[in-house]
């Protein structure tokens, strides 16, 4: 008698899961295969349709098919795969640290690694959070995993920011829910396919197995896949509607031609005498052509004026001055320069950006407030110049604090401009600030120089971020970009024109590139300008609500005096170490260090001892509480008590305050720090704190 053949889901369980599952290598794979996946959605690999799938590798490593966690170390195999997807998305590091930064290879390696290491921290606490609640609670994994997922994009703050939705920049269909939930609601849809395919494949590998009311729980358990396909429907459904709207909203606004300047510039051959001549001399020569096809506003790159100028420098140069900047035309002229002013024997230079109106006068001033770290500033530079010794190519540019936005004039009737320098057109918090100004912008501007990564993805991974912002505040955004990627992206985030990214040291004989396009002038729009994290904070709280119930189903729930009292330690010794600290200022200083709330305003040596002060406190506090808590509450079952409530008592402490009070904006490295010194003292702490526990 001949063998019946295996169902086609025991034999796929079978041959080809059970033998990658069963050992540590074979899941190690799978979670390799799951972070390049997701690196490959991302720009300028652009085969973004594998967002769709990239987390089921890892979902299939850390749940059996019922749902229940099957490593005993989930931390371990998101993290593998935070690693692959940072290190595909950033390989740029290493050449950006190497060229820019004189740093040797085996100098440079471990920082990326290091960076990119940080970064997979996201994945980890990811798998961590989502085993450790599916482990005691039956929430459906198909909602379980984007409400976790979302709510790590939100609190992990990332030294180079950047979302998920990353992978959907191209795909306006379903990025137009970020006018409504930011980047994060895109970063929710992907996840949530995901995990409504991962959780119909278990149901369809369970569909063999002999169980008690099988078709009964198979039955019920397809509704969460079927629920996931509607709410991903009605989220492509409500984006082909708003782009219909604000096509016809664009068609209807007044439009204005916008001419963008791109010389190609390499990083090394700015500011140097004998050079900088002729490159003033292409920017005008481009932005004649421009003018002759009818532009009404030229745009030039981050730093394309090749002349310092005064902070006081308020008209246009007279005719003859190898400097002047309107010769030729009178059209409005948006450029990036540094400007200087003196203070003693020392300069302070800014990376500004300025508007000449047509009569050559100076309307409109912006200094960069988030300047790029290792590029134009190293934390604390003056106060441990040993650093700037070990990095000497590094500029030391000045931080702005404020936003603003020049005012316009065109056919008659003022708009406003709003200017964004480099990275400040990613970082979704900067543009909610832009948008709170009296007179919001009708128009956005981002100049750029990212010659500092060359011919590599990164200046598509910058344009790809920066479509959300066009997207979130329903306002066309032009991008003029040094080396490239220059662009025009409308209110809908459509990238409808773009140039080139071109490497000036491998390619010297790139053509410079001149382009000119209408821009609407529309009036701000979406709703994500008055809900700002809402939607991520919704996430998160509802992660935080399931993570209590988890641990109260373990047997160990969540103690309140514990938690309090770690917290209220911690806040104990930073205001002790803060009344303590010799010096003007520190108290206050340490508060602002610690919100992140306009500290680039501080004097920096007072921001440098508040800084050091406030970690040597949360450091203090977070081994004085861990060793206490070690040493009270012993384990129960593979729940350490203490760790949680150390946990969230720290992040509350660090990250709470950025996120209520002050500026996620990119200028969160030293929250990174401050946040890993408090999490591996405390770590440490508990360890010490078991090994002095009262014998029973």
């Amino acid at each position: 008698m001949v063998p019946p053949s295996p169902a086609p889901h025991s034999a796929l369980s079978q041959r080809i899961l059970r033998p990658l599952l069963g050992s540590v290598l074979g899941r190690l794979a799978l979670c390799a295969l799951s972070g390049t996946l997701l690196f490959l959605a991302c720009a300028d690999f652009d085969v973004w349709p594998l967002a769709w799938v990239g987390y089921l590798p890892l979902l299939v490593v850390l749940l059996d098919v019922d749902g229940q966690p099957r490593v005993q170390r989930p931390f371990l195999y998101g993290f593998v795969t935070g690693l692959f997807a940072n290190g595909g998305g950033f390989y740029w590091i290493v050449g950006l640290l190497r060229r820019f930064g004189d740093l040797p290879l085996a100098a440079a390696l471990p920082i990326f690694l290091l960076l990119i290491g940080y970064q997979a921290i996201t994945f980890g606490f990811f798998a961590s959070i989502l085993c450790r609640i599916r482990r005691h609670v039956d929430t459906p994994v198909t909602w379980l995993a984007p409400l976790v997922w979302v709510a790590c994009e939100l609190c992990v703050p990332y030294i180079f920011p950047w979302y998920l939705s990353i992978t959907q920049a191209w795909n306006p269909t379903v990025i137009q829910i970020a006018d409504i939930t930011g980047p994060l609601g895109v970063s929710f849809v992907l996840v949530l396919c995901n995990a409504a395919m991962w959780q119909a494949g278990a149901l369809w590998l369970r569909a063999g197995q002999a169980e008690p009311d099988r078709q009964t729980r198979l039955h019920i358990g397809w509704r969460q896949p079927i629920a996931a396909t509607l709410t991903i429907v009605c989220v492509l459904g409500y984006g082909v509607l708003r782009i219909h709207q604000i096509d016809a909203q664009r068609a209807a606004a007044p439009k204005v031609k916008v001419g963008v300047v791109q010389a190609n510039v390499g990083i090394h051959q700015k500011f140097v005498p004998g050079l900088r001549e002729a490159q003033h001399e292409l920017h005008l020569r481009l932005s004649q052509q421009l003018t002759q096809q009818g532009a009404e506003l030229l745009v030039w790159p981050e730093s394309s004026y090749p002349f310092p100028l005064s902070r006081s420098f308020s008209q246009d140069f007279p005719e003859g001055d190898v400097r002047k900047l309107q010769r030729g035309y009178q059209t409005p002229l948006l450029f990036g320069a540094l400007t200087v002013e003196r203070r003693g024997l020392e300069a302070a230079a800014y990376n500004t950006a300025l508007l000449l109106d047509r009569n050559s006068q100076v309307t409109g001033k912006f200094d960069k407030n988030f300047l790029l770290i290792f590029g134009e500033y190293l934390p604390f530079a003056k106060q441990l110049r040993f650093l700037k010794s070990l990095i000497p190519a590094i500029s030391l540019f000045e931080h702005g604090n404020e936003t603003t936005t020049f005012p316009f004039v065109h056919q008659g009737k003022t708009y406003s401009l709003g200017p964004m320098i480099c990275y400040e057109d990613i970082i979704p918090a900067f543009g909610r600030r832009l948008f709170a100004s009296a007179t919001p912008p009708n128009l956005m501007v981002n100049i750029t120089n990212d010659a500092w990564f060359g011919a590599t993805s990164e200046p598509y991974e910058h344009l790809a971020l920066a479509v959300y912002r066009a997207v979130e505040h329903r306002v066309d955004l032009v991008r003029s970009v040094n080396t490239g990627v220059s662009a025009y992206i409308d209110a809908a985030g459509r990238v409808y024109k773009k140039g080139p990214a071109v490497d000036p040291q491998l390619t010297p004989d790139a053509p410079p590139v001149a382009m000119v396009e209408d821009m609407a002038l529309m009036q701000a729009g979406g709703l994500y300008q008055s809900l700002g994290e809402t939607f991520g904070g919704g996430c998160f709280v509802v992660v935080l609500l399931l993570g209590f119930l988890a641990r109260l189903r373990a047997g160990a729930p969540i103690k309140a005096g514990p938690l309090l009292l770690a917290f209220g330690v911690l806040h104990v010794a930073i205001l002790a170490i803060a009344l303590c600290a010799p010096g003007e200022g520190i108290f206050d200083a340490t508060y602002q260090a610690l919100a992140h709330r306009n500290e680039h305003a501080l004097d920096q040596d007072v921001l440098f001892a508040a800084t050091w002060h406030l970690a040597v406190a949360l450091m203090l506090g977070s081994l004085l509480s861990a060793v206490w808590l070690g040493r009270r509450l012993p384990a129960q079952g593979d729940i350490q008590p203490g760790r949680l409530e150390l946990l969230l008592a720290i992040a509350a402490t660090v990250i709470l305050p950025v996120i209520a009070w002050g500026r996620m904006e990119g200028n969160t490295g030293s929250a990174v720090v401050l946040l890993l010194l408090s999490l591996c003292t405390a770590l440490l702490g508990l360890r010490i704190g078991r090994r002095f526990q009262p014998k029973a």
